[in-house]
């Protein structure tokens, strides 16, 4: 049986429960190196260590990395899902020690599956990066015909020439790295789907390392292209798509767009279901999950996209 350890992580700190003591340790390498001795102390075979911490934006990056090079089982548990967990069972009270039971309590009353290993977290931050960089560009964009005063005028369009020099390394740098051999072969299958480009390829690469196992449910759910059901008693009300990793349904998005127009087996989908009544936008997402199941299909077989009449 696993041990369930739960970490609370902060900023400066790693507040952890493991067998019913709690342990404060430093948020760095020598911490978590010291935190991975304490473990190999209480489990001789780490894989018998099953570790639950939250996202906290970005200062769980180490601890999920040194978790990773060392093979140990994790779950990144949804924030919203511990604090509704929390409600549940009357807990009001917050602390980081607090939290960190709650954590390893969740684990061994929830039993989420492990996370799998990011094999592409390289190109993801450099994903994350760029959009970073191109909303920040949108909004000099919109303050610069509003500004009156020359040097404001300049000081923007100064800053819009290091965005767009900062963007296109990131772009190069993407490039470079689709090109490798343990991306380019995937590469080539997922962009030989017309409407599926580079960039929508390694956000599918790289935002949903699950494509190979989950299944068609699994898929959309993960996505954020499911149809939700709200239905109560003789009620039935309308399906709705929600949660889900949004850059990957953005990049969908930006692809079933050019799809409809240009892959034949898209379009006729799409009109199909225009003309069963669905609204525009229904039989938009319609087509984003039926590229999403394509892409995933095409990934397991292993052979480039054939065009068949749907």
């Amino acid at each position: 049986m696993k041990t369930v350890i739960g970490i609370d992580v902060g900023k400066f700190e790693l507040e952890t429960y493991i067998k019913n003591k709690s342990l404060t340790l430093k948020n760095n390498d020598s911490g978590i190196k010291k935190f991975l001795r304490l473990l190999s102390k209480e489990n001789k075979n780490l894989l018998n260590s099953f570790i639950i911490f939250e996202a906290t934006g970005g200062y769980e990056c180490l601890l999920k990395k040194k978790l990773e090079e060392n093979n140990i089982p994790y779950h990144m548990a949804h924030p919203n899902k511990v604090r509704a967990f929390a409600k549940a069972k009357g807990l009001l009270a917050k602390t980081d020690k607090i939290d960190a039971k709650l954590l390893a309590n969740y684990g061994d009353v929830m039993k989420p599956t492990a996370d799998l290993c990011q094999d592409n977290a390289e190109i993801k931050e450099l994903l994350k990066r760029r959009e970073q960089l191109l909303e920040e560009k949108n909004r000099e964009k919109n303050r610069s015909d509003k500004e009156l005063n020359d040097l404001v005028r300049r000081s923007i369009k100064k800053h819009l020439k290091w965005l767009d020099n900062e963007i296109d390394i990131i772009e190069k740098q993407l490039k470079q790295l689709s090109k490798e051999d343990s991306n380019q072969n995937q590469m080539k299958l997922l962009t030989s789907i017309p409407g599926i480009g580079d960039l929508t390829a390694m956000y599918i690469l790289s935002y949903l390392p699950e494509i190979k196992t989950a299944n068609k449910s699994q898929l959309a759910a993960l996505t954020g292209i499911a149809p939700m059901n709200y239905d109560s008693g003789s009620y039935r009300g309308k399906r709705f798509i929600q949660g889900g990793r949004a850059p990957l349904r953005k990049a969908l998005y930006m692809s079933a767009v050019p799809s409809i127009k240009f892959n034949m087996q898209m379009k006729r989908f799409y009109e199909r279901l225009r003309a069963n009544g669905k609204t525009a936008k229904v039989a938009l997402v319609g087509v984003m999950r039926k590229l999403l199941l394509l892409a995933a299909s095409i990934i397991k077989r292993g052979t480039p996209w054939v065009y068949q009449d749907c």
